[in-house]
């Protein structure tokens, strides 16, 4: 099983254990499967990578579920809602107002479909690649881009930390073109017995209240 390497998504707690909200989803799908799964954190675009190739079970890696996505991989019902938000340093932008990104440099995460976004925008913007998410969003810090444009969660567990107390969210949160909507877990083509087995496992979480659970700890708000 596969999740992507991101708080507050996968993490590694002060005690060294992996935890985060989609690993502790996937914890509790494996479990009421009662199968034992072995859990990797990667960077995204090793994930897709993976399931590409056929080389892992399912991804629950924030994977949005996109026609062009759907014709590449199994998809299960969704486990989350997504957006996706501009993130900038604190002070230097209009409040509430969208971003002109004419001549600006912006940072978006290797595969991504803010990366996707940005490329068919065509805004005059210079987009800065990374395949670490949390690289992406420290280049804004340390003023290496203007911008980063990434999931909406990611960006509140950041700005909700001491260390972001030096950003700000520019403007308001996007759902359109891609950056935001039904994320479900993904699986290699071929493999829908699996996806009917996690299916049930979700509707069981949800259904019994460890989905809320889960969520509660990781998540501002509920993505449901």
């Amino acid at each position: 099983m596969l999740t992507w390497r991101m708080a507050p998504y996968a993490m590694v707690d002060e005690q060294g254990k992996l935890t985060g909200f989609e690993v502790e989803i996937a914890r509790a799908l494996c479990d009421t499967m009662g199968i034992r799964c072995e859990i990797t954190a990667l960077q995204f675009p090793e994930v897709l990578d993976l399931l590409d190739r056929n080389a892992a079970d399912f991804a629950v890696a924030s994977i949005l579920k996109t026609p062009e996505r759907m014709k590449k991989y199994l998809f299960t019902d969704r486990h989350k809602r997504s957006s996706s938000s501009y993130i900038g340093r604190a002070g230097e932008w209009a409040s509430g107002v969208a971003p002109d990104l004419a001549g600006k440099r912006v940072s978006v995460t290797r595969g991504s479909k803010q990366y996707d976004y940005l490329t068919a925008k065509n805004v005059g913007c210079t987009i800065a690649i990374y395949d670490d998410q949390a690289e992406a969003l420290r280049a804004v810090l340390d003023g290496r881009v203007d911008l980063a444009l990434a999931p909406t969660a990611v960006t509140v567990h950041l700005l909700t930390s001491a260390e972001g107390e030096a950003l700000e969210v520019v403007g308001d949160p996007l759902t359109e073109s891609g950056l935001g909507g039904e994320s479900a877990i993904a699986l290699p083509l071929g493999r829908e017995e699996l996806r009917d087995r996690v299916n049930m496992a979700l509707r069981a979480i949800l259904a019994d209240g460890r989905y809320d659970a889960i969520s509660s700890r990781f998540l501002p708000f509920r993505m449901y």
